[in-house]
């Protein structure tokens, strides 16, 4: 399979699917290493692609799903121990936490794309942040972080400010 034909077979499974493909899985299906799917998944990217790179894997940005909701940032501010506890607050209103920022002295703004949905999803990331000992973008910023949230209505995410407001985990 020429390079080209491998890159296309890409986009298109990820067209196809309806949740993240991990990198493993990619590399599995087209019969070459982790690290080719990595390079091929930049190179797509370079080329306009929008692509995100998840927790769980790759997903293309679909722009229509968005239609119908609304997207806001929220400033938080609390230490590692809350972070399960913040995101289920977000996800229990049927909001997905689209993303992590925060504002670093040297690099500027550095975003992580998380894609939760509901408490599997929660639990899932918190897993694997204990898992693999490594520590949130918010320790880079003593536990200050934006989040891109998607919400159904204004009304949902009314209830998530006032939510997340009464635990003190708002900046």
């Amino acid at each position: 399979m020429s390079v080209l034909s491998r890159r296309e077979n890409i986009l298109s499974m990820l067209k196809n699917s309806k949740q993240a493909i991990s990198g493993t899985s990619l590399a599995n299906e087209l019969n070459v290493s982790r690290q080719v799917i990595v390079g091929d998944i930049a190179i797509l990217k370079a080329a306009g692609e929008d692509i995100i790179s998840t927790s769980k894997g790759y997903i293309l940005n679909d722009k229509k799903e968005s239609e119908g909701y609304i997207v806001k940032t929220i400033a938080c501010k609390h230490s590692k121990e809350y972070i399960e506890d913040e995101l289920n607050v977000i996800v229990d209103e049927g909001a997905t936490v689209v993303n992590v920022m925060v504002e670093h002295c040297l690099y500027g703004q550095i975003t992580g794309d998380l894609y939760l949905s509901s408490r599997r999803d929660v639990k899932e990331f918190i897993e694997k942040l204990k898992r693999d000992i490594v520590n949130p973008l918010s320790n880079l910023t003593d536990g200050i972080h934006l989040h891109t949230i998607k919400c159904k209505d204004e009304a949902s995410f009314n209830e998530i400010i006032k939510s997340l407001e009464a635990k003190g985990y708002l900046l």
